[in-house]
């Protein structure tokens, strides 16, 4: 377990590191440490590979970039509207 501190907003975040066996065999458990604000990183003969991270976390790291999409997640956030995936980040992906 690794923990990686982000000072711009005083967070903490916890990484768990898995074998791709253990996290095929706890795919749902994986999902759910993920959803709690956790990343999960899957690790390949021993290197890391892929990771799994709640969604939130994935939309501000594709913001971060980009000033517009920043202010349309906040936006969207303070609204508790929902936006597809496909809709917010289009212009990025």
């Amino acid at each position: 377990m690794y923990n990686v501190y982000v000072h711009k907003e005083r967070l903490s975040m916890t990484v768990q590191s898995t074998t791709m066996s253990d996290a095929r065999a706890h795919f749902a458990e994986a999902l759910d440490t993920a959803n709690s604000g956790e990343v999960v990183l899957i690790r390949r003969s021993g290197k890391p590979d892929a990771a799994i991270v709640d969604a939130e976390i994935l939309e501000d790291f594709l913001a971060a970039s980009n000033s517009r999409l920043i202010k349309k997640v906040q936006a969207a956030r303070k609204e508790k509207e929902t936006i597809s995936f496909d809709d917010t980040f289009s212009d990025v992906l």
